[in-house]
């Protein structure tokens, strides 16, 4: 954490989702590795790439020694941050709760698809009282709570967007063309996709508690820091769709999932921004995250520019998460705001920290 006291960095969080003048955006790194099996190669040590995941087999213990070196290199970091622990991002946990088979790759874990028509909605595992995924989750999270003994702040886990969970169950071919020809059929599967994430985030908020009266979402892709209760939102399933179907089918359930917080985050690409001038209509989301993509898959920052300055016109907190090279230092310093502006870097990890999982 920062050598500013704990109140300092509070205003200075507050400041951010103002939208108060500052002198400099607040500042922030993303240590320890771009995928999660980077991270965590301690606890993924014994899993092998292509095996079927047990939740059995998703145990804190293993996970411990990767929490304190991610914990201590946050420390050493001295940003205006500070770690922020959720239980093992790299497993589709939502996804495996609804039924999706849990698949071992190189550098996370994989969803695999379970119903080729989505009518079948009785193949649905709906019973999350009984439910061994939101079990293991909620282990993990207890856990790691005990383990952090108030160092640092856990918050939920990545648990993606009613589309993401969709186009798992289905297939990304067969999440569209069900848009397409069985709409009523993808809709009953995308409500019952947002009632499940509803549920658990409760579940979960009701074992995390707040840390010095202060609330944060992080450990994917990105941090927030507030007073208030915050939640992180995803939907990456809208690189499949075209603006329509992104308003008809995803939007409506974005906005209805922020009364999981008082504070609100929505996670984008920067090869995917069609969604922001939809997101820019309301307040309903309160701060706009964007993942500065690598060369060849999106524009380059320059190119974002005046999307970026868009979003500052409007008033609204935007946190750019990625690796920044000097000349993007140069045009974020020359060209946007500091105010309400929050940069999370990525930073390489150091040689020979790779995977632990072979094939």
């Amino acid at each position: 954490m920062s050598n500013k006291s704990r109140q300092e960095l509070i205003g200075a969080h507050e400041a951010f989702l103002a939208c108060r003048p500052v002198e400099r955006p607040l500042l922030g790194f993303w240590i320890g590795g771009y995928f999660p099996a980077e991270q965590f190669p301690a606890g993924t040590a014994a899993w092998r790439a292509g095996q079927r995941l047990d939740p059995g087999e998703v145990r804190f213990q293993p996970f411990a020694g990767d929490y304190e070196s991610l914990y201590q290199a946050h420390l050493a970091a001295d940003d205006d941050f500070f770690y922020v622990g959720s239980a093992y991002w790299g497993i589709p946990w939502l996804e495996a709760m609804l039924g999706c088979p849990v698949s071992v790759a190189a550098a996370s874990c994989r969803a695999e698809p379970f119903l080729s028509d989505p009518r079948d909605f009785a193949a649905l595992d709906a019973d999350l009282d009984a439910n061994p995924w939101l079990d293991a989750l909620l282990g993990f999270s207890e856990e790691l709570v005990r383990f952090a003994g108030g160092r640092f702040p856990v918050c939920p886990p990545l648990l993606r967007g009613p589309g993401d969970v969709a186009s798992a169950i289905l297939g990304g071919t067969g999440f569209v063309t069900g848009l397409l020809d069985q709409p009523d059929a993808v809709q009953r599967l995308l409500d019952h996709a947002a009632r499940a994430r509803s549920a658990v985030l409760r579940r979960l908020q009701s074992v995390l508690p707040a840390w010095h009266e202060t609330h944060a979402a992080g450990g994917y892709p990105s941090r927030v820091w507030c007073r208030p209760s915050v939640a992180y939102y995803q939907e990456d399933s809208a690189a499949l769709l075209n603006p329509r179907l992104f308003r008809q089918f995803l939007l409506p359930l974005a906005k209805a999932a922020c009364d999981a917080a008082e504070v609100n985050f929505i996670h984008l690409h920067s090869a995917c921004l069609y969604p922001l001038e939809m997101l820019l209509e309301d307040d309903s989301f309160d701060v706009l995250q964007i993942n500065i993509d690598h060369d060849g898959v999106a524009p380059p920052l320059a190119a974002l520019l005046p999307t970026l300055r868009r979003v500052q016109a409007a008033r609204r907190p935007l946190l750019l998460w990625g690796e920044l090279t000097p000349d993007d230092w140069r045009l974020v310093r020359g060209e946007l705001s500091p105010a309400g502006l929050s940069l999370q870097v990525f930073m390489k990890p150091l040689a020979g920290a790779a995977p632990h999982l072979v094939g």
